[in-house]
């Protein structure tokens, strides 16, 4: 693989029930919390009472196998289960979490459950439906606030990593130049590099940075923008931008092409190349929030994105 340069400033042990061999009988306290523990005597109201009685027979059973921990959500256990699904969002559909507390109607599960919204797959997968009383048991759990047990606090409200971006080459007409295969441009052309975002608590019009890179083959930056660390592009919402193949393309960027591209390693400005007959590395990246406040990034990079040539491509 090519060189790739990016400089950016931004032991579980099971509890176990026990008995005191010496003492009154009583059970050690068991610790709810670890992640491979099943609590012996449960509360009806608790999730993991529902755990055990409705989501382990159905969905993470050695029958039921599908989330006994081959594929993700993990049910195994009430941690584990609880832990992946409140507040934590989907997978196939990315603008709601897996449950919602207060709003079964817009949870992820019981659009599952129920083959509702849109979903791929009826859940369980390739079994039979879960019984009414079932699905309407879980709805009241999350009517009542998706708690691990009554009175208990609340899930965290968690902010999740943002997904990698798309990224994408357009002329200046609206094609896009990078479907299949790299984009063929030319020198003196302007181009509009791309990228989406896509982050389930910031909208995307309220991501507060995004910014493009170029680079050779060898590892050197290609400098965009001479006022930016490392020559990248300062990338601006555009909401008119075209759909991609995963997400909207609404972030962009400007480039025209010049005949000489100043290019930087690890900093420093080192010298001109000409631009004809170089293959360029795109690097998107985008921050969902301010990076001094806990703000995560995004980013992805294509390799021999772009290809330059002389004249007219």
């Amino acid at each position: 693989m090519r060189p790739f340069h990016l400089a950016l400033c931004l032991p579980l042990l099971m509890s176990c029930s026990t008995l005191d061999a010496g003492g009154d009988g009583q059970q050690d306290a068991v610790d709810v919390d670890d992640p491979l523990v099943f609590e012996e005597q449960l509360d009806p109201a608790s999730f993991d009472a529902l755990h055990r009685d409705v989501i382990r027979p159905s969905c993470a059973s050695v029958e039921a196998f599908c989330h006994h921990g081959q594929f993700e959500p993990n049910l195994t256990t009430p941690a584990l289960a609880y832990n992946s699904l409140v507040r934590r969002p989907g997978i196939e559909l990315f603008d709601r979490h897996r449950v919602t507390p207060g709003d079964p109607a817009g949870s992820l599960l019981i659009d599952k459950l129920r083959d509702r919204a849109g979903v791929a797959t009826l859940m369980p997968l390739g079994a039979p439906p879960m019984p009414e009383g079932d699905i309407q048991r879980i709805e009241q759990w999350i009517e009542d606030g998706a708690l691990r047990r009554p009175a208990a606090e609340p899930a965290p409200v968690l902010n999740d990593p943002p997904l990698p971006p798309e990224l994408a080459v357009f002329d200046d007409t609206g094609q896009r130049l990078d479907d299949p295969g790299m984009a063929v441009v030319a020198v003196g052309q302007t181009v509009t590099l791309r990228h989406s975002v896509q982050d389930f608590e910031t909208p995307d019009a309220a991501v507060p940075y995004g910014a493009v890179f170029l680079q050779l083959g060898d590892g050197r930056s290609v400098v965009l923008d001479p006022a930016y660390p490392g020559g990248a592009t300062i990338t601006t919402y555009d909401a008119a931008g075209p759909e991609g193949v995963t997400d909207q393309l609404n972030w962009r960027s400007d480039w025209t092409v010049p005949d000489m591209l100043p290019v930087t390693l690890d900093g420093g400005l080192a010298e001109d190349v000409p631009a004809a007959g170089q293959s360029l590395l795109m690097i998107g990246l985008y921050v969902d929030g301010d990076p001094a406040n806990g703000g995560i990034l995004g980013f992805s990079f294509a390799i021999d994105k772009i290809f330059i040539v002389g004249g007219a491509p």
